[in-house]
C-alpha cells in the first residue's frame, strides 16, 4: 500500500468533493528490455516505472471517476504517438477532451499535489486562472510547449 489510511481518506475526500466528470489517466511505462526487441532499439531501464504504476493503481481505486489505462512505451507506439509521449514514466490526463497535460517521472512529494490539482481541473474542464491571465493567454497566437522541471532536492 502506497498511501496510509489518513492519506487515502484525504485523497478520497478531495477527489469526491471536487471532481465533476471522469478523468482517464493514460500511463506509459516500460517493460524491462528483452531479447525479443530488435537490436537497433536502444532501451534503458525505466527508473520509477513500477512505483509510479503502483501509486496510480491505488489512486484510481480511490475514485470511481478515475480510469487508469496502461501502455508500454516500446510496444504501444501508436498510443505513444497519439499522446505525444517523449519518455517514461509518463502520464496523460484526459477528460472530455485532451488538454495536453502530461507528467513525466514519478509524481511524488509536491508533484503529487500538482497531480491531484490537474485531475480536478481536467474533471471540471476549467482552471482557477484569473481573468487577466486568461486574456493574456488568449493573445498567444502560436503553439507553446511549456515544460516545468522539478527535482526532489
Amino acid at each position: 500500500m502506497i498511501f496510509n489510511e489518513d492519506q487515502r481518506r484525504e485523497i478520497d475526500e478531495l477527489l469526491s468533493g471536487n471532481m465533476n466528470q471522469p478523468v482517464k489517466v493514460v500511463y506509459f511505462t516500460q517493460d524491462q528490455p528483452s531479447l525479443e526487441l530488435p537490436v537497433q532499439v536502444e532501451v534503458t531501464p525505466c527508473e520509477y516505472c513500477t512505483e509510479t504504476e503502483e501509486m496510480l493503481k491505488e489512486l484510481a481505486g480511490l475514485s470511481g471517476k478515475l480510469e487508469l489505462e496502461v501502455y508500454d512505451y516500446i510496444k504501444d507506439k501508436d498510443k505513444v504517438e497519439q499522446y505525444g509521449i517523449e519518455g517514461v514514466p509518463a502520464l496523460a490526463l484526459v477528460g472530455e477532451k485532451d488538454y495536453g497535460i502530461r507528467y513525466y517521472g514519478i509524481p511524488s512529494g509536491y508533484e503529487f499535489s500538482a497531480l491531484l490539482d490537474g485531475l480536478i481541473n481536467v474533471s471540471k474542464g476549467e482552471t482557477k486562472l484569473t481573468d487577466d491571465t486568461r486574456r493574456a493567454l488568449a493573445e498567444i497566437k502560436e503553439p507553446v510547449h511549456l515544460r516545468v522541471f522539478v527535482t526532489p532536492t
